[in-house]
């Protein structure tokens, strides 16, 4: 067994999608600390010609498991094969692709398994990873057992590692193994739909405009996508307005939604209960407006203003307009 961190490194339309960079980072992070290399197992469309480019980012190196835009887990007997007792942990992206191949892996291969984790490290040779649960009031942290194979899978939430550029520059290339034909490479899309085109990618946004309850109605989030538009930045919500119909799921924040990261993050007529907390914590500044002083959202915002929203918001648009033209 060696001490490699490897990860699963998406590709599509000819580009490492966020997560791939992300845990590029990651992993050179954490083999830094176990005394191994970042090994990116990279599939997907551009796989081939992009994956040595994830060497800018730690990567010392790239198996690619293949180069076509089909479904993920047809790539999943490619990476079975290429992490069979290859390294310390492999870290897999907590979206629907990742989950996906994490599943294979743990299940084809019975890997101890950890996650959707918020934190990973090296601690005693191992790794050791920290987990929200009870709603997110609790953080928990594990690691493998004594004798447990390896390598342990670790799912990883969105802006856990903040991508980062400082690797060589240029990742090692090579082919997956050779892998049989399976049950999963048969697999094959039998329906999509197109994406909604109000949503947005919040797990890169910068800037986020949130709105909750309180917003009221549809309509109510037309002030906030205003604000959202002169911070150049985008709209997101919690689960009570995304239940409503008020704003599609896709742009909801929290434990059942996105975890984001911004470097500021505005909640407007947001409570901040616990679930929606653990979606949006580690943003840099949070700033809050509600009418109620003992809303929860006040304990950690950086800034919590007391207020009408309807009145606040569409002030500090024209605020921000203003100084931008003058």
């Amino acid at each position: 067994m060696s001490n490699d961190i490897l990860f699963l490194a998406e590709f599509a339309g000819g580009a490492p999608a966020r997560s791939a960079l992300e845990l590029a980072t990651g992993a050179a992070e954490l083999a830094s600390q176990s005394g191994g290399s970042a090994v990116a197992l990279a599939y997907g469309a551009g796989a081939a010609s992009g994956a040595a480019a994830l060497g800018a980012h730690g990567a010392s190196r790239a198996i690619v498991l293949g180069d076509e835009d089909r479904p993920a887990i047809t790539y999943a007997p490619a990476a079975i094969a290429a992490a069979r007792d290859a390294g310390l942990a492999l870290l897999a992206p907590a979206t629907p692709n990742g989950r996906d191949l994490a599943a294979a892996l743990v299940g084809s291969l019975h890997l101890p398994a950890f996650g959707p984790v918020r934190a990973v490290r090296i601690a005693d040779g191992v790794p050791e990873s920290e987990q929200a649960t009870l709603q997110g009031s609790v953080i928990t942290t594990a690691r493998p057992t004594d004798g447990a194979p390896s390598p342990s899978i670790v799912l990883v939430l969105a802006n856990t590692f903040t991508p980062a550029e400082g690797g060589s520059g240029t990742a090692e290339l090579a082919k997956a193994p050779a892998a049989d034909e399976s049950a999963f490479t048969k697999a094959t899309v039998a329906e999509s739909h197109p994406a909604d085109a109000r949503v947005v990618n919040l797990e890169e946004a910068t800037i986020i405009v949130a709105g909750g309850r309180g917003v009221g109605s549809e309509e109510g989030f037309g002030p906030l996508r205003e604000l959202a538009d002169a911070l150049g930045g985008a709209v997101g919500a919690s689960r009570a307005a995304a239940d409503a119909g008020w704003i599609p799921y896709q742009l909801q924040i929290g434990q059942t939604g996105k975890v984001v990261k911004p470097s500021l993050y505005l909640g407007a007529g947001i409570s901040g209960a616990i679930q929606h907390r653990v979606g949006m914590q580690t943003a840099e500044h949070v700033v809050a407006i509600n009418k109620d002083a003992d809303a929860p959202i006040g304990e950690f915002a950086d800034l919590f203003v007391v207020g009408d929203l309807f009145q606040i918001v569409p002030a500090l648009t024209a605020e921000i307009r203003r100084r931008k033209n003058s």
